[in-house]
């Protein structure tokens, strides 16, 4: 549930890939002491009867990182093309993980909370820049800036200036029942019980990004009090039930309960593992004790309380790949889908991992080399878990271990690249990708590429310059269209696209493209606070191959 992914423990030393296959061949473990107590030793994992080379490197990852169990799936447009199981989903009776084993996701919940809610945008029940506290019944304010109104769309970019720190953070560790009992706004207005100024950080709705769990319970809320249902309910019957996913956010109404995963934390040697969550001991789960009113949905945990199977998961991510529709079954418009994956804010937090981001989708060059994938990662309480899809390919990977050693995090933990790289090498299409193909017109408010709509905060610009048509862009578009990284200080944006730098600054009808100067047939400009930069001429300077209609 929390942003605990730079949590350091012990490290320890990645073996080669030949030293790891052959102590897979071993009776690894027969020497190590016994565990102490509450922890269950790491068994040797079982070898598929006829292993295939993809079994062979993932069973060598997992031992190389110390993984208890993986679950994974591949799929590529409209299908699960792979799936896969591997280790313990209980070290304590010795059951495995299959495929269709479901884990805690963690963070990764935070897509389907986006969602829910952005199904209700699209019945038009809100739009992203109106006040929260006009749905909640009651005014929620920085006390910092209280004049400035707090979003939708600032909660689902982590930019509201609502933080875990206060009493949020103190109830999560020492008494997590509660959340199932108070009112949010208890947290959230003065005079409640549970407020703080320490709440809010000091700086104003929108300005900064910082990643908020409880932004997020607060995005759960707010889809129970525009839907009038509980927050598990509303999934369970819009999301769940039409993609026919076996997934919750309350355990016992899961059918497939009893092939949950433990949740587990390693020694500090890596020899044994300590269960935290979900060890049910063959005993159904109880119903979550919910007393909180409608409204206040933090105890059925939207930040984290998602259990789903990789290869269920994988259906949702294949509906939002596939611009709402999973085979037959829309659960997003179309437009509105592609909204939630255009990058909506830029910048770098979290030691680096997120620089760039949309409603609720974490969009990364730094998973697997050379792609930019759109999704979310998942970690806490020892799982570890990733659900990205690559746009230019349409094929996707959804991958939880649920006990890993999690060090080495760059910014991905190593054991998520070590993964990610062999599902991708493993399915990915060889070749080159074909030319990026831009379309738009002067003065719109989208620009189309490769079919997937991108919104402009700034309409699109087409002007002429001799016989040229330049094609201008808002900054956080034209990185957004071309897959760049993006930096900006002031009036000065700088775009990276592998090794090439291209950068810009308002009023200089010049560029800087990896140290040299290069002249532009016009300047970048300044519009309603925004950078406007030269599309075709950007895409040059970085070696972008892109084809432009306007």
């Amino acid at each position: 549930m929390f942003p605990i992914r730079f949590l350091q423990l012990v490290p320890v030393a990645l073996a080669g890939i030949t030293l790891v296959l052959s102590l897979l061949a071993q009776p690894a473990l027969a020497s190590q002491p016994e565990p102490p107590p509450g922890y269950f030793a790491l068994q040797p994992y079982k070898q598929p009867a006829k292993p295939t080379a993809l079994d062979k490197r993932l069973l060598a990852a997992m031992e190389a990182h110390k993984v208890v169990g993986l679950s994974a799936a591949v799929f590529k447009d409209n299908k699960l093309i792979w799936s896969g199981g591997y280790g313990w989903a209980d070290l304590n009776t010795g059951r495995e993980v299959t495929a269709d084993t479901l884990f805690r996701a963690a963070s990764i919940s935070k897509m389907i909370t986006a969602t829910a809610l952005m199904q209700l945008y699209d019945q038009g029940k809100f739009d992203l820049d109106d006040d929260i506290g006009s749905y909640l019944g009651y005014p929620v304010r920085n006390p910092y800036y209280p004049a400035a109104n707090i979003t939708f769309r600032q909660l689902l970019t982590h930019t509201s200036s609502i933080t875990d720190s206060g009493m949020y953070n103190s109830i999560v560790e020492n008494n997590p029942e509660l959340l199932q009992t108070i009112d949010i706004k208890d947290l959230l207005v003065p005079g409640g019980r549970y407020y703080t100024r320490a709440t809010f950080a000091g700086y104003a709705p929108g300005s900064q990004f910082s990643y908020s769990n409880f932004g997020t319970g607060i995005v759960g809320s707010l889809v129970e009090k525009i839907s009038g249902l509980p927050f598990d309910t509303y999934c369970a019957r819009y999301i769940f039930k039409p993609l026919t996913m076996d997934a919750g956010f309350e355990p016992a109404n899961i059918k497939n309960w009893q092939n949950i995963a433990v949740l587990y934390r390693p020694s500090a040697n890596l020899t044994s593992f300590r269960p935290t969550r979900d060890n049910y001991n063959g005993t159904k789960p109880a119903p979550t004790a919910i007393t909180a009113p409608l409204g206040s949905a933090l105890g059925r945990s939207p930040a984290g309380g998602l259990r789903s199977s990789s290869t269920d998961l994988a259906k949702f991510m294949q509906a939002h790949m596939n611009g709402g529709v999973y085979k037959r079954t829309r659960i997003l418009t179309a437009d509105t889908a592609d909204l939630m994956h255009s990058m909506q804010w830029f910048g770098n937090s979290m030691d680096g991992f997120y620089k760039q981001k949309g409603l609720n989708f974490h969009i990364t060059d730094d998973l697997v080399p050379g792609r930019r994938l759109l999704g979310h990662s998942g970690e806490a309480y020892g799982l570890s878990g990733d659900a990205y899809y690559d746009p230019e390919s349409n094929l996707g990977i959804v991958f939880m271990v649920n006990g890993a050693n999690l060090t080495n995090a760059n910014p991905f933990y190593s054991v998520e690249n070590t993964i990610a790289k062999t599902l991708f090498e493993a399915f990915a299409p060889k070749g080159k990708s074909s030319a990026k193909q831009i379309k738009t017109k002067d003065n719109a408010v989208f620009v189309t590429v490769n079919n997937r709509k991108i919104a402009l905060g700034v309409p699109a610009a087409v002007m002429k310059a001799g016989k040229t048509q330049l094609l201008f862009l808002p900054a956080i578009a034209a990185a957004d269209a071309l897959a760049t990284g993006i930096e900006q200080t002031g009036d000065t944006v700088t775009f990276t696209a592998g090794q090439n730098k291209a950068t810009l600054t308002a009023g200089q009808p010049a560029m800087a493209v990896n140290g040299k100067t290069t002249l532009l047939p016009q300047a970048p400009y300044k519009q309603n606070g925004q950078l406007l930069v030269p599309v075709r001429e950007l895409a040059a300077a970085l070696s972008i191959n892109v084809k432009i209609k306007v």
